[in-house]
């Protein structure tokens, strides 16, 4: 009931063939380590209990773009199923992902995930995959209705090979739900959330209906989201209030290998309103040698209210900053993708992708200097746009009946305009900016048995710098920052050995990762003015871990999941740190009881959830700030009734702990989550 993600490999930077060979010769011992556990071990047929736990025979096409089971993907890869987001309480998208190793949830009104310890602006969000794409130095928000969501595939590590810019922490494809299994299916879910006072509903018809040749179905869902202020150890933290609209909708037709369909969603908050609208096609299985052929046309429209207000004291002098910017993103693309058998023992993916990123900004600016009282008014607008074109392509060949190679690689250029841009009505200089790129990755999988899988992969990854790190001038926290239309991407290349292991009642996922990024663009302040520049970089080396073991007739399985790593931090100015930000411990271990009661069966799950302690160093070695670590007692249970009843309850934090991880809200007080869901 309660099966739990995988891992696998990730990037590279130049010398893909040297560095997989560093890699190999690294962690050996823990691919060694692997084969020798599997000597003796009996082919895992249906795994008992651990197949109960979790499934490495899952299809996924994120990894590698092709489809590929996860046991034998080279990638860093989880899964989370339909069977997983139903046995949680879907307070949120990202509550979903907090099992998984190596993500973090940033809560700072509007929850992010990072990867690795890269920011969430180095993470890659799809749905259905395509690419949401986000203007801000803060990351793309996650804001999708969790009651729409099938499953969820996230592979950790750089992976732009596969899924394009903003991939060097990692890629989270959000795969929503489409028509039901009948002509006319309802669910309905509502949920209470005590820290907050809060509550989540929603509901949503789907079906499928025969019409003449074909099949046609739909999908229709409403969402809504309300929390107030969070209630933590230490009182109320105000203000903490959050809501949301969601309104989603797929309609979808079939005719023999032909799928068309044509998802839409609509994302509401009270500053931010995201819409995008999307049509696409698959056919399958086209010529012996053309298994799928899918194009598809999207556009996405972010409409966002951002307001600064700041006040500093100089002396007697008193300056008061009051900003707003009001900005209208739209993103138009499409792709074309050819998944082939070319020759006996190998496939083939080919694709071709277009972007086109366009951000208007109005910015109004209010700074006030007492005495003597004047105010000084200034009124600017920019409008620029980012064009990508890219090609890109994956091969995999069998070398031997247990041994597969994987090697692909993608071109990208990117062109970037600064249409239009005014000061109070005047005329400002405008520029452009271009680059190109070209990636690469490579991996192996080799399979000794049916149940251990040993991998290593090396995958690159980078992040186009945005509009407004090339263009815009913006207000906040006292500093003015000028764009920089001179900058380069930021690259990572990520080296990973891992192994995969599940027979009798284990299941291990282990993953040994070092990723190199450079060219990180950081702000360059001189006074209250600044800039951008290419001019830091991050070396992170860890070990990522799931492992289970149900203990027979007890019906008990102790586990745990979770990253030890070190991330260190090179300023342009030669300074190095490891106080980069990041826990070098974080995750969970727990105690699950699965149970079934005649057509009932559910699950009980307690656990301890926590992180080590942080610090924070800026360029010259002052130490910034930090948290202290912390840890929480957890109870999670859900109960699967007849007719189609869902009943999810969550008590956190049940020692009533003070705690704040670091750059986030303080964590709630001792709170209760419960949901119920109803399919009619």
């Amino acid at each position: 009931m309660c099966r739990r993600p995988s891992d696998s490999f990730p990037p590279a930077s130049g010398g893909l063939g040297h560095w997989l060979c560093r890699g190999l010769a690294a962690g050996w011992p823990l691919l060694a380590a692997g084969a020798a556990l599997a000597q003796g071990q009996p082919a895992a047929t249906a795994v008992a209990d651990a197949t109960d736990v979790r499934q490495f025979d899952t299809v996924t096409v994120i990894g590698t773009g092709l489809p590929t089971e996860v046991m034998h993907s080279p990638a860093a890869i989880t899964i989370l199923d339909a069977e997983d987001v139903e046995a949680k309480a879907p307070a949120s998208f990202a509550t979903l992902l907090r099992d998984v190793p190596g993500l973090q949830v940033s809560e700072e009104g509007i929850e992010r995930i990072s990867i690795r310890g890269e920011n969430p602006r180095r993470v890659a969000i799809l749905i259905d995959g395509q690419k949401l794409t986000d203007h801000t130095n803060y990351g793309q928000p996650v804001l999708v209705d969790p009651t729409t969501i099938e499953r969820i595939e996230i592979v950790r590590g750089s992976s732009s090979v596969v899924s394009g810019s903003s991939a060097i922490g990692g890629v989270i494809n959000i795969i929503t739900k489409r028509g039901a299994d009948k002509p006319f299916t309802v669910s309905a879910t509502a949920g209470y959330l005590s820290a907050t006072s809060g509550y989540r509903v929603s509901t949503t018809a789907a079906g499928t209906v025969r019409t003449g040749p074909g099949e046609l179905d739909y999908n229709l869902s409403l969402g809504r989201m309300k929390q107030k202020d969070r209630r933590t150890p230490d009182g109320r933290l105000t203000p903490s209030t959050m809501e949301d609209r969601n309104v989603s909708g797929h309609l979808g037709y079939r005719l023999g290998q032909h799928y068309v369909g044509d998802p839409d969603f609509l994302i509401s908050l009270p500053h931010r309103d995201l819409r995008k609208t999307s049509i696409f096609y698959e056919g399958t299985q086209l010529t012996p040698w053309l298994t799928k052929l899918s194009a598809s046309l999207y556009r996405q429209t972010v409409d966002r209210d951002f307001r600064n207000d700041v006040s500093t004291a100089a002396g007697p002098m008193r300056i008061r900053v009051l900003s707003s910017s009001i900005d209208a993103q739209t993103t138009s693309g499409a792709t074309v993708r050819a998944e082939m058998k070319l020759s006996p023992g190998s496939r083939t993916v080919a694709g071709l992708e277009w972007e086109d990123d366009a951000l208007t900004a109005d910015k109004v600016t209010d700074t006030t200097r007492t005495p003597p009282g004047v105010t000084v008014n200034s009124v600017r607008y920019d409008d620029a746009e980012t064009r990508t074109m890219s090609v890109f392509g994956q091969h995999e060949v069998s070398l031997t009946d247990q041994l597969t190679a994987t090697l692909g690689a993608r071109g990208s250029r990117m062109r970037s305009d600064h249409k239009a841009s005014t000061t109070n009505g005047a005329p400002n200089a405008t520029s452009e900016s271009s680059d190109s790129k070209l990636l690469g990755s490579a991996g192996l999988v080799w399979t000794p048995s049916s149940n251990l899988a040993l991998r290593a992969n090396i995958s690159q990854g980078y992040i186009y710098p945005t509009l407004g790190q090339l263009f815009l001038t913006t207000t906040g926290g006292g500093v003015t920052l000028e764009g920089n239309p001179n900058l380069k991407p930021e690259t990572s290349t990520t080296y990973e050995i891992g192994a995969r292991y599940a027979a009798g009642r284990t299941v291990l996922d282990a993953t040994l990762f070092h990723a190199r990024s450079e060219d990180y663009i950081a702000t360059v302040s001189t006074g209250a003015i600044g800039t951008y520049e290419n001019v830091d970089a991050a070396r992170s080396t860890g070990v990522e871990l799931y492992a289970e073991h149900a203990l027979g007739a007890w019906g008990l399985t102790p586990y745990t999941s979770f990253v030890a790593m070190r991330r260190e931090l090179h300023f342009g100015n030669g300074y190095q740190t490891s106080d980069s930000g990041t826990p070098g411990f974080a995750g969970k271990i727990g105690l699950r009881k699965d149970w079934t009661a005649g057509s009932a069966a559910g699950s009980f799950d307690v656990y301890l959830f926590g992180e080590s302690k942080v610090r924070r160093r800026d360029a010259s070695g002052t130490s910034l700030d930090g948290a202290a670590g912390y840890a929480t007692l957890n109870v999670r249970t859900n109960v699967f009734l007849p007719n189609d009843w869902t009943f999810v309850a969550e008590l956190n934090n049940l020692g009533n702990r003070s705690y704040q991880p670091y750059g986030q809200m303080p964590g709630a007080k001792r709170s209760i989550n419960l949901f119920v869901t109803k399919k009619f």
